[in-house]
């Protein structure tokens, strides 16, 4: 069974966020990743799509501005986002507060196709 701790695993950078693993293949999934994403004021994840797969973003603190498919909507703690495969999505943190969300894969195989820089 396999448990990860906090503070076990080190935390990545993801094009200028923090990054979190908390569920992939080398942590002991078969068909899962889980990571907890920090945006900074004033960051982003960029605009991009996940080729054969969706993403579930769930939002566990602060506001950010949800991007998917020419769309914009405001979303806060507690909401939850799904990213189709092959959608362009991203975020934005307009607000003066760190934002936190877990991204959830139903893969371990994660593809990332960024359409900005």
């Amino acid at each position: 069974m396999p448990i990860v701790k906090k503070g076990q695993v080190p935390a990545e950078d993801l094009a200028g966020n923090t990054a979190q693993p908390l569920a992939r293949a080398n942590l002991g999934s078969t068909s899962l990743t889980v990571t907890q994403i920090t945006i900074p004021p004033g960051s982003r994840v960029r605009l991009h799509t996940h080729p054969g797969h969706e993403e579930c973003m769930v939002i566990l603190s602060g506001s950010l501005t949800a991007l998917m498919a020419g769309q914009e909507e405001r979303v806060s703690a507690g909401d939850t986002i799904i990213a189709p495969a092959d959608v362009v999505h991203g975020l934005r943190n307009n607000s003066g507060r760190p934002a936190t969300i877990f991204a959830i894969f139903p893969t371990t195989d994660v593809q990332r196709n960024y359409l900005e820089e």
